[in-house]
């Protein structure tokens, strides 16, 4: 693609990763706030695996439509369920409807994102994707500085402001990314090969799994083990049959780089879920302040980003992998203790969050980059369809377990033991991406 098409795509994919983040990490600003007007806090995890689990979902269905049929169909559907989700949102009268809000917008979200991904790694060459990707990255970083502050202003006023305000910034997206997505649908090939149809029934295991899990948190006896072991029992049958036969397994390679960041970034974003209701309820923090601890976490994420497509630090790209792993797992554990120990202050918890989101801005891009650099031009879309299937996978049982500990110990004493508990749940898993990054095998840098 010419550079000034390559300028008009990359601005395109941008503005729409842009309006994504702006939303998710505002509306997750708002969310504490939201669950307080409807009373139940103990449905405060639900906000996050609906919205996950939708995302699983249509990221699922649109990998193998992006291959057979090119990228426009999931890019068109993500950003029309995106806008009905805000809408959804908007007008909610309890709490049921804001839980199926954030299920569409993970559905809109799921389809975008997919789409996106085989724009970018059909339309620039391998040269160039890890600072393409770079550039995407600080699309989703840049609203941590602004949008925090922002959701937490709007929400002193009216919470449902939050959603409304992301719905002409969605417009403006999908009108100026339209001409870039055209011209890589007007040259893709599409794939008359062996690209398999979507499993259903696997989809619906996996999709629901996660939901399972977390409704095991809820106190329900013996209703809770059961719904447990329905749920792992559903995600050991459906995830292997709705990966592509390259992500499977534990071996070097693709599936090493799928586990690790599906693990690292479970870990994480279960992390930041919590850490919200640590500041705000633990610690007694108000909107606008959680929101600035957000944007103060991304400085770390926006750093690690920007390293990763630097030709003067040519490390491998599993090299990359590794140290974000170790990062985010440093990060993750100290903010564990911080939930315990009140006498840790808040600047030693924020400084923590910056070291676990530089982790996340070496692994996040460079694992996608990975991925495509193993890949032929006829396996992108299945194969990031199912690095991001797995992250999806990751983010929503992590935030479940997590959530489901956080319910279920949230009227114990002490206070801190649900926060802390569900911290600790991430921090294994944290640890656990440490060490299988350290499977991947080499995989050159290609700056």
């Amino acid at each position: 693609m010419g550079a000034v098409g390559g300028r008009t795509l990359i601005v395109g994919i941008m503005l729409s990763v842009f309006s994504m983040a702006f939303q998710s990490i505002g509306i997750a600003t708002a969310l504490p706030t939201v669950m307080d007007d409807f009373d139940a806090r103990s449905l405060y995890p639900w906000a996050f695996t609906t919205m996950v689990s939708g995302m699983l979902a249509a990221t699922i269905l649109a990998g193998p439509i992006a291959d057979r049929r090119g990228p426009r169909a999931p890019i068109l559907a993500g950003f029309a369920m995106f806008a009905v989700g805000l809408v959804l949102g908007w007008i909610a009268p309890d709490v049921w409807v804001v839980l199926a809000a954030r299920a569409v917008q993970g559905i809109g979200a799921g389809a975008l994102n997919l789409g996106l991904a085989v724009v970018l790694a059909h339309g620039f060459p391998p040269a160039e994707r890890a600072r393409a990707m770079a550039l995407v990255s600080f699309c989703w970083l840049l609203p941590a500085f602004v949008g925090p502050p922002f959701a937490a202003w709007l929400t002193h006023y009216d919470w449902r402001l939050v959603f409304a305000s992301m719905l002409p910034l969605v417009a403006v997206a999908f009108l100026l990314t339209r001409p870039g997505v055209r011209a890589v649908q007007a040259a893709f090939v599409p794939d008359d090969g062996d690209v398999a149809h979507p499993h259903v029934s696997a989809t619906i295991a996996v999709t629901l799994a996660p939901s399972l899990i977390l409704l095991a948190g809820q106190g329900l006896g013996w209703v809770s083990v059961a719904c447990a072991g329905v749920g792992v029992a559903a995600l050991g049958w459906g995830l292997p049959r709705i990966l592509a036969p390259t992500a499977r397994g534990f071996g070097p390679g693709i599936p090493s780089v799928v586990l690790t960041r599906a693990m690292q970034a479970g870990s994480f974003f279960a992390a930041e879920a919590m850490i919200l209701v640590v500041l705000q309820d633990l610690r007694g923090y108000t909107p606008f302040e959680v929101g600035l601890a957000l944007t103060v976490g991304s400085i770390g994420w926006t750093t690690g980003s920007w390293l990763q497509a630097q030709r003067w630090l040519r490390i491998d790209r599993d090299a990359y992998v590794s140290i974000g792993a170790v990062l985010s797992a440093a990060g993750v554990v100290f903010l564990t203790a911080f939930a315990w120990f009140d006498t840790i202050p808040l600047a030693a918890g924020l400084v923590s969050w910056v070291v676990a989101g530089l982790g996340m801005g070496l692994t996040m891009p460079s694992s996608a980059v990975a991925v495509m650099s193993l890949s032929s031009d006829l396996e992108q879309g299945r194969n990031q369809s199912s690095m991001q299937v797995a992250e999806s996978v990751g983010n929503s049982v992590i935030t479940a377990v997590a959530g489901g500990i956080y319910a279920a110990l949230l009227s114990t004493r002490p206070e801190a033991l649900g926060y802390t508990a569900a911290l600790g749940a991430a921090s294994v898993t944290a640890l656990a991406a440490v060490g299988l990054s350290r499977r991947i095998g080499r995989i050159p840098n290609e700056l």
